[in-house]
């Protein structure tokens, strides 16, 4: 019986860290995809490239810290493909390259908009 609680308790722990952090990681991907789709695409097509490059360069340190503990919830290769788009959209947004930034950030929100979405409690994911 003893094991019984405490499998139960376990399990119990382990379902509400993840809980926190299901709710903390959908602040922070909306945060980064609404800062990505607003303040920074704006700079790219007025072609501010130091306001584009000093904004983006702080989502991609945020990024960085978020990725470290997203690793031990979400999909490894969900991550990684994240960010190589975060590395591409920043080398292009330090190549002045107004096509291929505007391009990658879209494609950046949209990942950022699945990663939270693919790990969701629904039945399309049960499924």
């Amino acid at each position: 019986m003893r094991s019984l609680w405490i499998s139960i308790l376990s399990l119990a722990i382990l379902i509400s860290i993840w809980g926190v952090f299901f709710h903390s990681s959908h602040q922070q991907l909306t945060e980064m995809t609404q800062h990505c789709q607003g303040f920074i695409m704006e700079a790219v097509e007025q072609e501010d490239w130091e306001k584009a490059n000093t904004a983006f360069s702080q989502e991609y340190q945020r990024w960085h810290e978020y990725r470290r503990i997203a690793l031990f919830f979400l999909d490894t290769q969900s991550i990684n493909e994240t960010d190589q788009t975060f590395a591409k959209t920043l080398k292009y947004i330090k190549a002045e390259d107004r096509s291929n930034s505007s391009g990658e950030l879209l494609s950046l929100t949209e990942q950022l908009k699945t990663l939270h979405e693919n790990e969701s409690i629904t039945w399309q994911n049960i499924l």
